[in-house]
C-alpha cells in the first residue's frame, strides 16, 4: 500500500529530499504530491517529521473500474470503519484524469453514498457530531485505475499549532521551512530574517537547528482510526522529544513594529524556541551588514501604502551582496533589480505570481 504526500509545487523536489534524508523512497513524483510505501508507525512518523508536506494521505483500496456501478461496489467493499468514527462526518473530493467516468461531482456523491451507506450499525442511521472535523476521502482515478485514499493528517500540516497570533499575511509554516531548506543554510552560520513579521521564518529555522519535530505539538486525523494505539504513539513522541538538540544559534529576527516582535516572542514561545533566537526591534534600513544567511517574507505593496517599496527591495538585494539565502514576494518590480546570480523559481499563490529568488 501507499502514501500520498501533497505539496506546494514548487517544493516538491525539496520534500523528495526530506523524505530520503527521513529514510524513504519517494516514486512517481508529480509537481504537487509523491508516494512512499508504508505501514502504521510511517504513518505517524511521517505526519510527525515532515516540515514540507501539506497533507499524508493512505491508500485504502485500488481498483479498475469503467463506470458509476463498479465505483460504488468497490467504495463499498472498503472496511471503512477503521478509519471513519460514528461520531464523524465524511467529505468526499476527487480528482479525475483520462478516464471512462469524467464527472467529478458524481464520483463525489457515489462515493459518499457508498461510504454512508456502509456505516450504518445495527441497522440504525449514523448521527454525526458536528463538534468533530470531517473525515477526507480523495478519489483519484486515472485512466480508469481507481485509488481511495483517507486523510490522515487531518488539518495541513502547515498548522503547527504554535502561533499564538499573526500579522496582515503570515507565511505558511511549510513554505517558510522550504525557504529554510532551499537556500542549503548551514546551522551554526548566522542567519537574520530582517522583516520578519510573526517570525515564522526564523521559528522553523530553530526547530529545524534543533531537530524539533514539527508535528509534536498538534492533533492528527489518524488518531480516530480504529485500530490507533495511543501508548505506543506517545512512546515515538517521547522518543522524538529526547533527540532534540541543545545548542547556541546565531538566528535573529528583526522587524520595525515593537508589537510584531511582541508576538514573535510569543510564537517562539510556545515552539519551545524562544532561547535559540535573538529578538531585535530595527529599520531594514539601518540594519549593519551581517556575513550570514538570509531569509525573508518582504511586503509585496498588498496592504502598504505610500511607501518606497523599491528603496526597500534595493537594501535588500544589497544585503545579499555578502550574503547567501533567499526571499519570496510577488513584487513586480523585483525582476528588474535582482542580479544575474539570483535563480528564479516561479510559483503561483492563489492566483498571485509569486517567485522565490535565491542566491548561491
Amino acid at each position: 500500500m501507499k502514501l500520498l504526500l501533497s505539496c506546494f509545487e514548487w517544493t516538491a523536489p525539496i520534500l523528495a529530499n526530506e523524505l530520503k534524508i527521513l529514510g524513504y523512497k519517494p516514486f512517481d513524483n508529480f509537481s504537487t504530491w509523491m508516494y512512499v510505501q508504508w505501514n502504521e508507525k510511517d504513518i505517524w512518523t511521517l505526519n510527525l517529521n515532515s516540515r514540507i508536506a501539506n497533507k499524508i494521505f493512505c491508500e485504502v483500496g485500488n481498483s479498475t473500474i469503467n463506470n458509476f456501478d463498479q465505483l460504488f461496489d468497490f467504495a463499498y467493499g472498503i472496511d471503512w470503519e477503521k478509519y471513519v468514527a460514528k461520531w464523524h462526518k465524511v467529505k468526499v473530493d476527487a480528482n479525475i484524469f483520462n478516464s471512462t467516468i469524467d464527472s467529478k461531482k458524481y464520483t463525489q456523491s457515489i462515493v459518499n453514498k457508498a461510504i454512508l451507506k456502509k456505516l450504518v450499525w445495527d441497522g440504525r442511521q449514523r448521527f454525526s457530531d458536528p463538534k468533530f472535523r470531517p473525515v477526507n476521502i480523495l478519489v483519484q482515478i486515472i485512466e480508469n485505475k481507481c485509488t481511495i485514499w483517507v486523510n490522515t493528517s487531518g488539518d495541513s500540516l502547515h498548522n503547527r499549532w504554535y502561533r499564538v497570533w499573526t500579522g496582515d499575511a503570515p507565511l505558511k509554516e511549510n513554505l517558510a521551512a522550504s525557504l529554510i531548506r532551499l537556500c542549503n543554510w548551514h546551522y551554526k552560520t548566522p542567519l537574520l530574517d530582517p522583516m520578519c513579521g510573526s517570525g515564522t521564518i526564523c521559528i522553523e529555522a530553530a526547530m529545524i537547528a534543533r531537530n524539533i519535530a514539527p508535528g509534536l505539538n498538534r492533533n492528527f486525523a489518524f488518531e480516530s482510526f480504529a485500530d490507533f494505539d495511543k501508548e505506543e504513539f506517545e512512546n515515538m513522541k517521547k522518543e522524538l522529544k529526547s533527540k532534540i538538540f541543545q545548542w547556541n544559534y546565531e538566528i535573529v529576527w528583526q522587524d520595525i513594529n515593537p508589537k510584531m516582535i511582541e508576538i514573535a516572542e510569543m510564537n517562539a514561545k510556545s515552539a519551545w524556541v524562544a532561547d535559540t533566537i535573538k529578538f531585535e526591534c530595527k529599520d531594514l534600513f539601518k540594519t549593519k551588514q551581517r556575513n550570514g544567511f538570509i531569509v525573508t517574507n518582504p511586503p509585496y505593496g498588498k496592504r502598504l501604502r505610500n511607501y518606497n517599496l523599491d528603496g526597500l527591495y534595493e537594501k535588500l538585494i544589497d544585503m545579499y551582496k555578502w550574503n547567501l539565502g533567499c526571499f519570496i514576494t510577488s513584487y513586480e518590480n523585483a525582476d528588474k533589480m535582482v542580479w544575474y546570480d539570483f535563480k528564479i523559481k516561479n510559483l503561483n499563490n492563489n492566483g498571485e505570481a509569486v517567485k522565490v529568488y535565491l542566491k548561491k
